[in-house]
């Protein structure tokens, strides 16, 4: 937190959790961006309970295993054995990056959305049409959305939920965010969840939520806009073409054209 901004650089404030942010931070510097890491949220293990503690016998009752993210697969398998697995188990991912670490524990995503890497992408795959009496199991982070497993119980299927992890937020403060800014408002922020949104303004004082609000922020989904605009955001919003690190380095680099 104590890096010091190179000024003839744009800046961009890098909210998502530290340990998912090393490549996109990369990307950012061979893009001829200043990258300033202020996490915004932190993954933490889900609270112990009876369900985690037989996952691995639990998992076997089920027809299709859905995962939301990578940090839901990361903290499924601290408690699944992928050579456990059942044979007739499907899994699925909602995007590139889940089904990367799916594939990781050698346990690739037979169900995955064609382009759109969302709930609503997730749902439009074929394999998850006609589930009228399967039962389906969704890997998730505590309080996520409920579109999927609503979706899914109106097709006919019988769903739980498993949430293997939580989300706080970081012990950081004004004065982090000074040290690490120079005392100046970065050139535009960079949020890829509402949840992270919210903790960045609140973690900052007055004078730095002000100074924020009017900068551009990138967000990963039209859904994030109406989020900013009632937080107060008067400045230009940009959105990516993904949440993937491809689609927000495409969508700085249109920016940084602009300019």
């Amino acid at each position: 937190m104590d890096q010091s901004p190179d000024q003839s650089r744009p800046s961009c404030l890098v909210t998502r959790p530290a340990h998912q942010s090393g490549g996109l931070i990369e990307g950012l510097r061979q893009c001829g961006f200043e990258p300033l890491a202020f996490p915004a949220i932190a993954i933490e293990p889900a609270l112990p309970s009876p369900f985690l503690a037989r996952l691995r016998q639990r998992i076997r009752d089920y027809d299709i295993a859905l995962f939301v993210s990578r940090n839901a697969v990361d903290h499924a398998f601290g408690q699944l054995d992928p050579d456990g697995l059942p044979e007739r188990l499907q899994l699925g991912a909602i995007g590139k990056g889940t089904a990367a670490a799916l594939a990781e524990r050698g346990a690739g995503a037979a169900v995955i959305p064609a382009d759109n890497f969302s709930s609503e992408g997730l749902l439009a795959a074929p394999a998850l049409q006609s589930v009228a009496g399967k039962r389906i199991l969704i890997f998730r982070g505590q309080s996520g959305r409920n579109l999927l497993g609503d979706t899914l119980r109106a097709r006919g299927a019988e769903v739980d939920y498993c949430e293997v992890y939580r989300r706080a937020r970081p012990p950081l403060g004004p004065p982090d965010y000074d040290r690490l800014t120079g005392g100046r408002a970065p050139d535009l922020a960079l949020f890829t969840s509402s949840e992270g949104l919210r903790n960045t303004l609140e973690m900052l004082d007055a004078r730095q939520r002000d100074e924020l609000r009017r900068r551009p922020w990138l967000l990963i989904s039209d859904r994030m806009r109406e989020t900013a605009r009632d937080l107060g955001h008067n400045a230009a919003i940009l959105i990516a073409d993904s949440a993937s690190d491809e689609g927000i380095l495409a969508a700085l680099e249109r920016w940084k054209r602009q300019q």
